[in-house]
């Protein structure tokens, strides 16, 4: 029997030493005491232990906790990947087939109706309607037939008149 490898022997020649050296007397309050302590370490031990124990629990559940938010991010990056992907090949196929040759056909019929005609002065230009339009010299040139219209003076009366009859 090995005891902090020590033999029997070993041990046996110890305790005669502690019997010479403490005396009959003390030697059993000597054992009692060793016991205690022995006790006191071994509960300490387990005490030590659970906690260890109980914290490495809590740090495998936030490990798994982790690991489930991670794994869950990464499934959501890859599906707005995959979306983003497809989108992207969607938009590359609608440029594709706008750069397309256009098949030869008969031309559409103007949707949009061709720009009034202008007449231009030395100073401004007048629509075909008679009013004002706007330039660069002067970009508030549409707003003289408001200014009329505000002091009473019309720059086409018969315009303004037909316009307030209605």
């Amino acid at each position: 029997m090995d005891f902090f490898r020590m033999g029997i022997g070993e041990i046996l020649v110890i305790m005669m030493l502690a019997l010479i050296l403490f005396g009959p007397g003390k030697l059993p309050e000597i054992a009692a005491g060793i016991g205690r302590a022995v006790r006191e370490f071994r509960n300490a031990t387990r005490e030590l232990t659970s906690e260890f124990e109980q914290a490495f629990r809590e740090v495998q559940t936030s490990t798994a906790e982790v690991t489930t938010s991670v794994l869950l991010v990464q499934q959501e990056t890859r599906a707005a990947l995959s979306e983003v992907a497809t989108t992207t090949q969607q938009a590359a196929q609608a440029v594709v087939a706008d750069q397309a040759p256009a098949p030869a056909t008969a031309p559409a019929a103007a949707s949009v109706p061709p720009p009034s005609p202008v007449l231009s002065t030395a100073t401004n230009f007048t629509a075909a309607n008679g009013r004002r339009e706007p330039t660069k010299e002067d970009p508030l040139a549409d707003l003289v037939d408001l200014d009329d219209l505000l002091n009473d003076t019309p720059s086409s009366s018969s315009a303004t008149e037909s316009h307030w009859e209605r």
